[in-house]
């Protein structure tokens, strides 16, 4: 018997020829396992870079409204400020208005006496039996030239008919 020495035909040599087969075949798969993953890890770079741009323009717009909040809470506070001096001063205005008010009714409630008592020393001047108090108590207040006046004023007649 002839032994085959032919060492590509032994089957050791097949069975390492199948397990080079079957490693390649692995090495192939994982080759492309390792593209597909390289793609998706670029497309999810990108994506991170995205989002990561978004988010540095949302923290800016966040930025600037905190900001605008801040400048409006101020200017809040200001025109608050701003009515409570205007209502103060309304305030202050009321009770200026009521105080002189008040002393508008003290004085014209002085005027009707005063013009009350004038009448009645008027209506004395031309009663001759109150002449003389009239005279005695009125006349010293006015100057000659009034009193000429009131002394022509008691010779018409025309205040007779009232």
């Amino acid at each position: 018997a002839r032994r085959n020495t032919n060492p590509l035909s032994s089957p050791e040599y097949k069975t390492l020829q199948a397990d080079i087969y079957e490693r390649n075949k692995e090495l192939e798969m994982l080759k492309s396992a390792h593209v597909r993953v390289k793609k998706q890890l670029s497309e999810k770079a990108g994506e991170l870079d995205h989002c990561q741009k978004r988010l540095d323009v949302i923290e800016e717009e966040v930025y600037n409204l905190r900001k605008r909040v801040e400048d409006l809470k101020k200017e809040l506070t200001a025109r608050e400020d701003e009515v409570d001096m205007r209502n103060n001063q309304i305030r202050k205005l009321q009770r200026t208005a009521d105080e002189l008010t008040e002393h508008n009714d003290t004085l014209q409630t002085q005027l009707n006496t005063l013009e009350s008592r004038l009448r009645q020393r008027t209506d004395a001047m031309y009663d001759p039996t109150e002449r003389r108090l009239f005279e005695y108590n009125l006349l010293p207040m006015f100057n000659p030239a009034q009193r000429r006046q009131l002394a022509n004023m008691s010779d018409d007649d025309d205040f007779d008919d009232e």
